[in-house]
């Protein structure tokens, strides 16, 4: 699962020079029950920029490790109490950006509801109350909003969502549009085969502007109608909205089994007419294909049929499994760029635990139905 508050930041670490990074190693945790929240961390984050705070520190409990300051070390700490546990169940999750706090509560309302995982994201540079004044032109989300191509920097994003389907999007409602953080984060993922729900807090804007800007820049696999939400909505006005979606059933993805020198791989099937005319033979029995080494990064054999080519120059990457001229079945341990059609690839093994389990000389490899 996700659950991140950004990366500590180049201010915050010039502002803690008692901390060499936010690493397992830097980190002596005091024994103490989970008791901060994500408020508390934006707190943190404003003392160690050294902004005015509002609230009374002296009764705050941010000594963390208990070594008498406040410091990048403590912010660390206090995140990583807040990472729950993963929901392996959840295709679901839901991204927020929320710098008064408004927009992160609906979220965490739709987490409670769906049961998804969550993507808090900051910026790189944080949000202070001076840079989000509308009233003043030269102030710093003025000038992103004014400027469509403005991407400001996240603190931190995960690798990868792909083990998401359905993305619920939060924001808050600036200038009439989504903050333009929001246009960075669109950017650096593929939304192209995700259900994209948006959702706003605003004292009065709509979220129509929005909901046009983020179906223009990117492609997204299926964009439904967002929902805009006051500052004071409850849960009970969240769980009405989501009564009211529509969400694509997640269509199940079928599995091939490869079992090679007595380990058993698991492999999708690719989205191509070859690949479902070999699940149509494996389903009538399983079949055992002998493998020769070929160019030291593939294994290659002969399919006791002719499947169904739709080549296209590709560029594969370890555990790609391809049809070649139709009859002949590569594995990848390496990479390779030729004409293809694909038919699978096999899921959590590295080039190198692939090259070990597949050896350099010739083996079998029965395939079957997962």
């Amino acid at each position: 699962m996700i659950r991140l508050f950004g990366a500590c930041s180049a201010a915050l670490l010039a502002a803690a020079v008692y901390l060499s990074g936010c690493g397992t190693e830097s980190v002596l945790c005091a024994d103490s029950p989970v008791s901060h929240t994500a408020q508390d961390v934006r707190s943190m984050q404003r003392f160690l920029l050294s902004e005015q705070p509002e609230e009374d520190w002296n009764e705050k409990q941010y000594d963390l490790n208990a070594d008498g300051k406040w410091n990048a070390a403590d912010h660390c700490l206090m995140k990583r109490e807040l990472l729950p546990a993963s929901n392996a169940d959840t295709d679901t999750l839901v991204i927020c950006f929320s710098r008064t706090g408004n927009t992160e509560k609906i979220a965490n309302y739709i987490i409670d509801l769906t049961g998804a995982d969550s993507l808090v994201i900051e910026a790189a540079v944080p949000y202070t109350d001076a840079d989000i004044r509308y009233q003043d032109d030269t102030c710093r989300a003025n000038q992103e909003q004014n400027d469509k191509s403005a991407r400001p920097e996240i603190a931190a994003l995960p690798d990868s969502i792909d083990a998401y389907d359905v993305i619920y999007l939060g924001y808050p409602i600036w200038w009439g549009e989504e903050p333009r953080i929001i246009d960075t984060l669109l950017e650096h993922y593929d939304f192209s085969e995700k259900t994209v729900i948006p959702f706003c807090t605003s004292a009065s804007s709509g979220i129509a502007a929005s909901e046009r800007n983020i179906r223009s820049l990117v492609p997204i696999g299926n964009q439904l109608a967002g929902k805009r939400f006051a500052a004071g909505a409850s849960k009970a006005d969240v769980q009405s909205w989501l009564d009211t979606l529509e969400i694509p059933e997640k269509k199940a993805v079928q599995k091939m089994k490869l079992t090679v020198n007595g380990t058993t791989l698991t492999a999708a099937f690719s989205d191509t007419q070859a690949a479902r005319e070999l699940a149509e033979r494996l389903a009538e029995a399983p079949v055992t294909v002998s493998l020769s080494e070929y160019g030291g990064f593939e294994k290659v054999g002969k399919l006791p049929w002719t499947l169904n080519r739709t080549d296209v120059q590709t560029e594969t990457k370890p555990g790609d499994i391809m049809l070649y001229q139709g009859n002949q079945m590569t594995v990848f341990y390496g990479t390779n760029t030729w004409s293809y059609t694909s038919l699978a690839s096999i899921e959590g093994v590295t080039a190198e635990e692939l090259a070990a389990l597949f050896g350099s000389g010739d083996i079998s490899v029965t395939l079957s139905l997962a």
